[in-house]
This record gives C-alpha cells, structure tokens and sequence, in this order.
C-alpha cells in the first residue's frame, strides 16, 4: 500500500496548533516561539514531512522549474552546454524540464507551450534550424516569462543572449589555413536561417579578403544538400583545392570521406577545417582542427543571465559573445607563420 505523504495537518493535529503556526514554524516566519519552532522542526523531520512544491507554488507564483529547450542530445555540443546550465541552476535550487525540438518547427512551438502551461519560471532555449517564424517566442515574451536564447540569434526577438563569437572563429580558422599556404578553400555552408550560418560565412570571406584571394562563388556548398558528396567529388577532379572549411565537425567529416575516397593525401594535399570540436573530431583519421566555442560557459552564463531575470524582472537584458579557440590537429598542417619562428 501507497504510504501517505504527510502533511502540515498531521504535523498540527499531533501538537495541538494550527497548520498556520506550522507553516510559519517551517519556512522562517515570525510570531512562533523558538521553543515550539524546534517541536515542529523535529517533529517534521520525524515525521518525513517533505514541502508539497505545487501548493508552494500556487502561493508564492514560482515553482523552481526552468525550461530548457535545444535541438536534440546527440551532438556533444548540446550535452556540454546542458552541464554548464546544470551547474548553475541546481546550486541555486532549480529544477530543469527539458525539451528537444528535433530541429523541426511544429515541435519547438509545441513545447514552448508545454513549458509555459507548466508554469516554469523561465525558459533557455536555442532556436531550431528550420525555424522562420518567431511569434511563439514573442508570446513567450509576452506572458512576461523570462526568456534567454543561446547559440542562436532571431534578429526579430528582443532578449538577452549567449553566442560564440562565430565571426571571429571562422576567421581565425580560414586565416590558419591561409597562413598555412592554402589559397582555393571551400566553404561547406550551415542552414540559411541560421545566424551562425551567415557568421561563419562571412567569417570565411573576410579572412580571404585579409589576404587577397578573391572571393569564388564556385568554392561554395550547401551542408544540408543530400548530393554534398557526390558535388564535391565532381569539382576537385577539375579543379585546384587546396583547403575545406566546414560549418560543422560532421560536414568537415563528409569531407574527409570524400577526399580519402578519391586518394587524395590529408594535409598534405588538401587540409580540413571543422567547427564545434565534437568528440568525432579526434576520432577521425587524420584528427581534424576544429573550432571549440565553449559550450560549457555558454550554458553557464546563459543560466545566469536567466537567474538574473527570475529575481529582478527589471533587470536589464544582457549580451555575450563567447571568445572561440581553434584546436589545430593533424588535418591541417603546420602554420607556416609559427614555423619561423622554430
């Protein structure tokens, strides 16, 4: 048989006083005797009595849920990002309800609203690929939950943020390359939505433009194009690559295999690129440099930024743009810049 949770009722039957003074006695209120304070304390511990959290809820307005809403768990990026949001929030006596859109539409607005009919007292989410449409995240906004968005900027949604700089990380990783004595790059492109996307890109065509190697439309591939390998394949048997930079770890992977299908040496003739530095980029032969964006901090500092605006709700919005490191690794060779200098 079930054992009966027990109550702030069965705690004053049994010492004769009112579930108020019990209630008081429990949560540090006042006009309780310290005497008849450490009776009820004891007796309750005794006892197992253990907070009801949906009565506490219904009156205080705050259940110490978060949401937490991310494209999916495989990627180790995601995982990592969640550590460093579980790191803040569970110290601070939060739970977290995940969701996972699946990168598909229909599934992130669904749980928008679930987290929001579950009353949660704040959401971080980062906003699916195939996501055009944002009026799901200004109802958010609206019902004055609040609301920080990681990895992913929506130029429409006035929130506070937590990104990589991707910017800065693609230059860093296309000027490596060109340090390296790459000249004909290709650029393996994320989904158009995305900012991260259009940040990378531009990251890729500003380090070309630093060292004076015009920009080549034809050096450009969709990562999401089910034909990616087969393009690729087609275009270095007639012309001159010597670099790939890829949107992700796993479309830099797509690469290797290509390459290593067709007997072309990595670094030797053609050196590779990655970004996120997932586990898979030391799994690979030859190991692949990859771009780390620190996904631990950005969930970390996300969670923050959340805990911020639970507590003062009129608090400023707040901004951060992550520093990002290039793990260089035997896809790439030496920088020829550092090797001056040995």
């Amino acid at each position: 048989m079930k054992k009966k949770r027990v109550s702030i009722t069965d705690i004053a039957k049994a010492l004769n006083v009112t579930p108020s003074t019990v209630s008081r006695a429990l949560n540090g209120g006042g006009k309780v005797s310290e005497k008849k304070k450490q009776q009820i304390q004891a007796l309750a511990k005794e006892l197992g009595y253990r907070p009801n959290p949906i009565a506490r809820s219904l009156v205080e307005n705050k259940t110490q849920t978060i949401g937490l809403i991310i494209p999916e768990f495989t990627h180790h990026f995601y995982s990592r990002v969640l550590a460093g949001i579980e790191s803040v929030t569970s110290k601070a006596g939060y739970q977290l309800l995940i969701c996972t859109s699946n990168e598909k539409k229909r599934q992130e607005i669904k749980s928008f609203q679930t987290l929001l009919d579950a009353r949660v007292d704040g959401i971080l989410a980062t906003v699916c690929k195939k996501n055009d449409e944002f009026g799901h995240l200004q109802e958010v906004l609206e019902s004055e939950t609040p609301l920080v968005l990681m990895d992913r900027i929506c130029e429409e949604i006035e929130t506070s943020y937590v990104i990589s700089d991707d910017f800065e990380g693609a230059f860093q990783a296309v000027d490596f390359l060109l340090q390296t004595g790459c000249t004909q790059i290709i650029h393996i492109k994320g989904p158009k939505v995305l900012s991260t996307s259009f940040n990378r890109f531009m990251g890729y065509k500003e380090a070309l433009r630093k060292h004076q190697i015009p920009y080549n439309e034809e050096l450009i591939f969709e990562g999401n194009d089910p034909e990616l390998p087969e393009k690729i394949r087609t275009y270095i048997k007639t012309n001159p690559v010597d670099g790939v930079f890829a949107y992700s770890d796993y479309l830099a992977f797509e690469a290797v295999n290509v390459l290593r299908n067709e007997g072309i040496s990595i670094p030797d003739k053609v050196a590779i690129v990655g970004y996120a530095d997932e586990p898979i980029s030391t799994y690979v032969t030859p190991q692949l440099t990859s771009v780390n964006q620190r996904p631990f901090d950005m969930g970390s500092i996300a969670a923050g930024f959340l805990l911020n605006q639970i507590q003062d709700p009129n608090s400023p919005l707040e901004f951060k743009s992550l520093k990002t490191e290039l793990v260089t690794r035997s896809s790439t060779k030496k920088n020829q810049l550092a090797r001056s200098w040995e």
